[in-house]
């Protein structure tokens, strides 16, 4: 008999020897891995062959294309880990949370799991609250479509300013290597589609403006569309007459082309019914009626603030406190105030038309805006408007027909909208329009406004040189007061927010002065690459010195600081929203330290008497409506044009009497819209929560990461030429063959230089972190399919396992069920002698020892198994083993014993047991707020299998071993 193959003896009739024939065995002999087979078709005519090893696994005795458990042990554990991880998602229900760079919330898992993957394909509107953490759902949402085989593409549409945070949080937190589209993507030719980009980030306007790119979204084959600030995609209904603009006629086309589509936005609702009832179309196809109850359809799912919490049911987020700190101007300053307020509604009140407005509008409101900034900031602007004019005018030696056309050409600079913009650019575009948009259009009114600058500038530098600022002081006091310091003296960490550079070079000078050297400022703006803002923001986390953060808008794009719980508004903006992100840079999740937050006002000037009547109403209802107030504050500060009444105020264009009037419906609006808001949500209930807390631990234990996926990882790759090898405190892929990458596509890379097995917290913020090698990972996936292909048939064939634990012998089977063309349900029974069935856990295959000699009574019975299974055609056998009980009677009663007893003593605890599926990695679990982990184990018996070691390393603490 040839070890290993007992069915293959003289006599047998065996397929998979000849092509396309039955013949018997003659003979069958050794020969190195292989053997030399004569055999005798069915004309009596013999022939032989020498066969390899891989060969000898296809011949199969006649009609049974069954186990033969003679498979290779190092190949059927290859194949079985292939499965498992193939097959990961539905192993493991929450496969994403445990397999990323995240500690995911309960209600983000909710979302994720219980409303957005219910169905497939599906249009869902994701609306919670901001801070919420909707780019980590929507990371958990692609992760699991990818790992169910519900998508292969994805085309993410975002304002152009964020498209680096998703690219970046996409492949540190889930591994998922998306590009960002440049037109230099498409080369050359004209025709170049999208469909080499398969994980494809676009900017909003790139795209809504272009009719070409559209056509190629279109045509780009995604499965899934995600639109990220959804309300931007604005729609306006009034009567019978829909406006729509480009924006939202881009998602009209995308959401046409896709079959599933992600709108992600924490303001659906801009306050009109009507334009609401149009957004919601874009949750149906063209020719379907409007959803009018998007949350009730299963389409919705929007969550407060108030109603996040932590897996032990406390609020994830602390109370906020805005406060306002007015100043009043020194006399200097009011004179230069004075001045160029003048100057800004002279130029005003020259404005004539549109395009006018937008662009010497623009520039003239970004000029008041600077004024009230620092004197650094002023003086600044002041000169390089003076020196750019004055450049224009010294060209003007033509005519003065080519000076007007080149004055007229400063107009589209104001076409553009800087939310839209990179932060960067929006910094420098405002530093472009303030200097050269201007009204006049001969040389004579040119050196007019030439002269009347000359003037500005002079009183500038005066206020600039006697280091007269009021609004300095104002800070300096706040920074040394005792708030600013903790009992032991340790300085509080401190974000300080202007809206230009020219405050923050400013800024950052006279916070040396006024704090020494022994305080690290640390600055964040938009001409900083995203490298460069990472290591600020790692700084300012990590290192006590670094008390003092002072930071543009650039902060408030995709960097989380909620490392500090004390902010400052130097600048309070203008646009409403920038109010409500810049306070959810430290008021999100992870946050535990009541929020303050100081807004700067020159309480006499025109627009800092706005403000500060403003935020007086806002903390009034602060009082009485609670923390809800700054969540519908930037709707609120919308529907009152707040921009346009700071506009109007300086400008002089509205009698103090309107604009009290408008601020005198503050308090209105904000009360109609927190109670409009509690309307609106969904639920998260304390049932529910302990259902999701539960899923979340058992999920968490039954983790691939580290050990499953770095033991197959490492033992595959040599096997397929893959290079990776340990490199400092992380690994590294080299290389990743080329057959590889063809095989598995484009989002294949060919070489990985960091790459974890598990998340690190030491890593969240480093400037190159580690990608998560995890379920659903390119270079993990080629792996699977690679080894599932070349070795997959040993599952077939089966092999013999050892159970230590057990007397009684028994058959493993796993079926895979499928359901519309996808695995269902991957399950594994343990099938004793007399045919009872008892579900177990795949990682048993694993467990037991291997590589025993097939008996043939083990074959029959492994073949009488997977028979019992057959008769099913929605079910496919996928792995087979014969399991010898290797223990003797007392060692087997004795765990019986010591399982029985355990679940005794918790029940006598009152701790109400749950039982573990056997091979699970423990016995029992408790608890209802804190789960705990039981594993039970007779008296001396101390070694612990594979996946019970795994389960003890994810869960920590909450595994208990009970030594019966």
């Amino acid at each position: 008999m040839l070890p290993g193959f007992a069915h293959l003896s003289p006599g047998s009739r065996v397929e998979g020897l000849a092509f396309d024939a039955v013949v018997e065995i003659v003979d069958i002999t050794a020969a190195g891995s292989g053997a030399f087979v004569r055999y005798r078709d069915e004309f009596g005519i013999e022939d032989s062959r020498l066969i390899s090893a891989d060969e000898l696994k296809k011949i199969l005795p006649v009609g049974r294309r069954g186990p033969t458990l003679a498979a290779d042990p190092d190949q059927f554990w290859l194949a079985i880990e292939a499965l498992r991880l193939r097959h990961a998602a539905v192993l493991n229900p929450l496969l994403a949370v445990s397999s990323s760079n995240v500690e995911a919330l309960p209600h983000q898992v909710q979302a994720v799991y219980d409303c957005m993957l219910t169905g497939h394909p599906k249009r869902f509107l994701l609306a919670d609250d901001p801070g919420a953490g909707k780019t980590i759902m929507a990371g958990l949402f692609i992760k699991e479509a990818l790992a169910r085989g519900w998508i292969r593409r994805c085309l993410i549409v975002v304002p152009g300013s964020l498209v680096e945070q998703w690219q970046n949080e996409l492949r540190e937190k889930f591994s998922l290597q998306f590009e960002v589209f440049e037109n230099s993507l498409l080369g050359d030719s004209p025709d170049e589609s999208l469909q080499n980009f398969p994980f494809l980030i676009a900017r909003l306007d790139q795209f809504s403006r272009s009719s070409e790119l559209t056509a190629r979204a279109v045509d780009g084959a995604y499965d899934l569309a995600i639109f990220d600030e959804a309300h931007k995609l604005a729609v306006s209904s009034w009567g019978s007459t829909v406006t729509k603009t480009k924006r939202f006629k881009l998602a009209e086309a995308i959401r046409d082309a896709v079959p599933s589509t992600l709108l992600m936005t924490a303001t659906p609702h801009n306050g009109k019914d009507a334009d609401y009832r149009e957004f919601l179309t874009l949750l149906g196809s063209a020719d379907q009626p409007v959803v009018e109850d998007p949350a009730g359809n299963g389409l919705m799912r929007r969550l407060v603030k108030e109603q996040l919490v932590h897996l032990d049911g406390t609020p994830l987020f602390p109370e906020r406190r805005a406060s306002t700190v007015p100043y009043r101007l020194s006399p200097i300053e009011s004179e230069l105030y004075e001045a160029v307020s003048e100057y800004v509604r002279e130029e005003m009140n020259k404005v004539s038309d549109d395009d006018t407005r937008r662009s010497v509008g623009f520039a003239l409101v970004v000029l008041q805006r600077r004024l009230a900034s620092s004197p650094q900031a002023i003086l600044r602007s002041l000169t390089r408007r003076r020196d750019r004019l004055r450049a224009q005018a010294d060209q003007a030696h033509a005519t003065e027909g080519k000076l007007a056309a080149s004055l007229a050409a400063t107009l589209g600079l104001g076409s553009d909208d800087p939310d839209e913009m990179s932060s960067l650019r929006a910094e420098t575009y405002q530093d472009e329009v303030v200097s050269v948009a201007t009204n006049a259009r001969t040389p004579a009114e040119l050196e007019a406004e030439i002269l009347v600058l000359d003037r500005l500038v002079i009183k500038a530098e005066a206020v600039y040189s006697a280091r007269a600022d009021a609004k300095w002081a104002a800070l300096a006091e706040l920074l040394t007061s005792e708030a600013m310091f903790e009992a032991d003296r340790q300085r509080r960490k401190i974000i300080i927010f202007s809206e230009n550079r020219d405050t923050l070079d400013y800024l950052e000078d006279r916070l040396v002065e006024l704090l020494g050297r022994t305080v690290d400022v640390q600055v964040i703006h938009g001409a900083m690459s995203w490298t460069d803002r990472r290591r600020a923001q790692a700084n300012f986390i990590a290192e006590p010195s670094s008390s003092v953060l002072i930071a543009t808008d650039a902060a408030g794009e995709g960097v989380n600081l909620q490392v500090a719980h004390l902010m400052v508004n130097y600048d309070v903006p203008w646009n409403p929203n920038r109010l409500e992100q810049r306070f959810g840079r430290i008021h999100r999740i992870g946050q535990r330290h009541t929020c303050h937050l100081w807004n700067l006002v020159a309480a006499d000037t025109r627009e800092g008497d706005v403000f500060r009547t403003l935020l007086e109403k806002v903390e009034v209802q602060r009082e009485a409506l609670g923390d809800q107030v700054f969540d519908v504050l930037g709707e609120v500060l919308t529907e009152i044009s707040l921009s346009q009444l700071l506009r109007r105020a300086v400008g002089g264009e509205a009698p103090r009497g309107e604009i009290a009037s408008q601020l005198d419906s503050v308090s209105g609006r904000l009360e109609s819209a927190v109670e409009k808001r509690a309307a609106s949500v969904s639920t998260l209930t304390p049932e529910e929560l302990a259902v999701l807390r539960r899923e979340m631990e058992i999920a968490k234990a039954m983790s691939f990461q580290p050990d499953v996926a770095r033991d197959f990882m490492v033992r595959a790759a040599s096997l397929f030429h893959v290079d990776i090898t340990m490199r400092g405190d992380a690994w590294q892929v080299g290389y990743v063959p080329t057959r590889l990458r063809d095989q598995f596509g484009s989002s294949l890379m060919a070489r990985y230089d960091r790459v974890a097995f598990e998340h690190s917290d030491d890593q969240v913020f480093a400037a190159d972190p580690p990608e998560l090698m995890a379920p659903g990972h390119p270079l993990v996936s080629a792996l699977a399919d690679a080894a599932g292909e070349e070795f997959g048939s040993s599952l077939n064939h089966g092999i013999v396992l050892s159970d230590n634990r057990s007397s009684d012998d028994y058959v493993l089977v796993t079926v895979v069920a499928t359901a519309e063309g996808n695995p269902s349900t991957v399950t594994t029974y343990a099938v004793t002698v007399g045919g009872d069935r008892q579900q177990v856990s795949p990682g048993l295959y694993t467990d037991l020892e291997m590589g025993a000699t097939p008996e043939p009574r083990e074959v029959a019975a492994a073949e009488a198994a997977v028979a019992a299974f057959s008769d099913d055609p929605d079910r496919d056998i996928a792995a087979v083993a014969y399991v010898r009980g290797t223990a003797s009677p007392e060692t087997a009663d004795g765990w019986r014993a010591a399982r029985g007893q355990l679940r005794d003593e918790l029940t006598a605890r009152g701790l109400d047991p749950v039982a573990a599926l056997p091979g699970q990695g423990w016995d029992f679990t408790t608890g209802a707020d804190v789960i705990m982990f039981w594993s039970a184990a007779p008296p001396g018996e101390m070694e612990r299998r594979r996946a019970e070691k795994h389960v003890a390393a994810n869960v920590g603490g909450k595994y208990r071993v009970a030594l019966g």
